[in-house]
């Protein structure tokens, strides 16, 4: 069924135009994310990943809520992303301040052990922060699909990959796969396209490539090659972006079936009782 799911993703983004956009905008952003600061704009660096996290879920609302009606009109595409903008974006901020109370509360005890512990910090914050995006990742396809609430969404979504353990490893490693051969391909491409700047590199000896910076390598490859970098980064960003929210739409439509959805309610105090 998981690749099934990959086929049904293939379809919809050669059927349905509208469901690039996800990957249009992605891209964009993106490229304004990497080349302003190479002109000296750092400035603007927080602001446009503020600006990514802001949109990301209109877009992802407006992908899954067409696939949801099986309607894929640019007026559909827009009237689910502002339906479901905050269904999204609130389980987001959730899981997002959670992972950084998480990690807070991890650091300040390893940090108080002393270096040796807060040396292992890192690969611990980095377990944790995969775990809760392991489990958590399908939020905001069951805030579209099963209309839900903040806490419902993110605790469907647990739910959801422990009953489908198996088929949600395929669907992360079939993303892994398709994302390290469109970065394989686009690295082969940019190698094509500035062989002739990045020509001198391969007169340097070991010791002296170990000395190269990224102000010689920007340097070296120019502007024009800054914005051939830009326009293939883009590039990956559309096609993975793209193929990454149709699938995962694809998949929990197929999966989500699997998973019996308990009949209850939350009291006051935030507990849920069955029917």
């Amino acid at each position: 069924m998981t690749l099934g799911s990959l086929s049904g993703a293939a379809g919809l983004l050669r059927r349905h135009p509208v469901l690039w956009s996800v990957g249009i905008v992605m891209g964009v952003l993106a490229v304004i994310d990497l080349v302003i600061p190479l002109y000296g704009g750092t400035f603007y660096a927080e602001p446009l990943a503020l600006l990514q996290f802001l949109v990301m879920p209109f877009l992802a609302g407006g992908v899954y809520g067409t696939i949801r009606a099986n309607s894929f009109s640019a007026g559909e595409f827009l009237q689910s992303g502002k339906t479901y903008y905050f269904r999204i974006l609130l389980p987001a901020l959730l899981i997002f301040f959670a992972v950084i109370l998480t990690a807070f509360l991890l650091a300040i005890p390893l940090t108080l052990l002393g270096a040796g512990a807060a040396s292992g910090t890192m690969p611990l914050l980095l377990g944790v922060l995969v775990s809760i995006v392991f489990f958590t990742f399908f939020y905001d396809t069951v805030a579209v699909f099963e209309e839900t609430n903040v806490f419902e969404s993110i605790r469907r979504s647990v739910e959801f990959v422990m009953n489908n353990l198996g088929s949600v490893l395929v669907f992360y490693l079939v993303n892994i796969v398709v994302l390290v051969g469109i970065g394989f391909a686009a690295f082969v491409a940019i190698a094509a396209l500035l062989v002739d700047r990045l020509e001198p590199l391969t007169r340097l000896d070991p010791a002296e490539l170990q000395a190269v910076t990224p102000q010689d390598l920007l340097g070296l490859i120019g502007t024009e090659g800054i914005w051939t970098i830009a326009a293939v980064y883009a590039v990956v960003i559309v096609l993975f972006a793209a193929f990454l929210y149709a699938y995962k739409a694809s998949f929990f439509r197929d999966h989500a079936a699997s998973v019996p959805i308990q009949q209850g309610e939350y009291d006051e105090k935030g507990r849920w009782y069955k029917y």
